[in-house]
């Protein structure tokens, strides 16, 4: 698989990669890998690459670097067997984030990497729409209820829910960023003087001295532009020995 292959999405984390401080030949676990694309790049950047999913897809490109596994159950791996998890666009499919996220720093390696992205529901554009019609961007309408499916968004969560998962389960946030920003989502803009003004309000109440510093870093980080106008969260963390 070459570059041209990758997703928009897939192609910012490939750009975030030199910046991770990875030695050469790393342990990567790709979960979930999808087709294998981003996996097969970073094999040709010089990692090496374990790749799971429900979907089987990744087989013929991963070969035996492939584990067909339910990222709803314990991961196939033993305990610190890996320096990197990469999970793009996966965490918001399952029912239970917590438990993948204990299950990642499981298999991570004390202060191991993990690279995880997600669709952005605390944008302006998408509060526009939660206001206007009760539903986040990236599900604009009920989901179909005839059965359960794998690609369903059910586990859409803010950036706040996102870092106390993290923090709770053993991870610091090093880094959030965007993957990209859609042109239309700047045209939200004029409304971003009134969020900032009701999120300042909302963040005043808190009493606890501990918590107040916390919810700086978050108010700060939910008026960034990556939160404001980004399409999906890129976040970096590492496991917390």
């Amino acid at each position: 698989m070459n570059r041209s292959e990758l997703s928009v999405i897939q192609q910012s984390v490939l750009r975030l990669v030199p910046f991770l401080g990875l030695r050469p030949g790393a342990r990567v676990l790709d979960a979930p890998c999808g087709v294998g694309a981003l996996a097969c790049s970073l094999v040709a950047a010089g990692f090496e690459v374990v790749g799971v999913d429900l979907d089987v897809s990744a087989a013929s490109s991963l070969a035996e670097a492939f584990r067909k596994a339910d990222l709803e159950k314990p991961l196939p791996f033993p305990a610190a067997s890996f320096d990197a998890v990469f999970s793009i666009e996966g965490i918001e499919h399952l029912e239970n984030y917590f438990s993948f996220l204990r299950e990642i720093r499981r298999v991570l390696r004390p202060n191991g990497i993990l690279v995880l992205t997600t669709p952005n529901i605390v944008g302006v554009r998408s509060r526009v729409r939660f206001f206007g019609s009760g539903f986040y961007h990236h599900d604009p309408r009920p989901l179909p209820e005839s059965c359960r499916q794998l690609r369903h968004h059910i586990g859409l969560r803010t950036f706040p829910e996102f870092r106390y998962a993290l923090r709770t389960t053993g991870f610091h946030l090093r880094r959030l960023t965007h993957t990209h920003v859609k042109p239309i989502s700047l045209m939200y803009a004029l409304y971003a003087p009134w969020m900032v003004w009701y999120t300042t309000i909302a963040f005043r109440k808190e009493k606890d001295a501990t918590q107040r510093l916390a919810n700086a870093e978050i108010q700060r980080s939910m008026l960034s532009f990556s939160l404001m106008f980004g399409e999906n969260l890129l976040l970096v963390a590492e496991r917390v020995t």
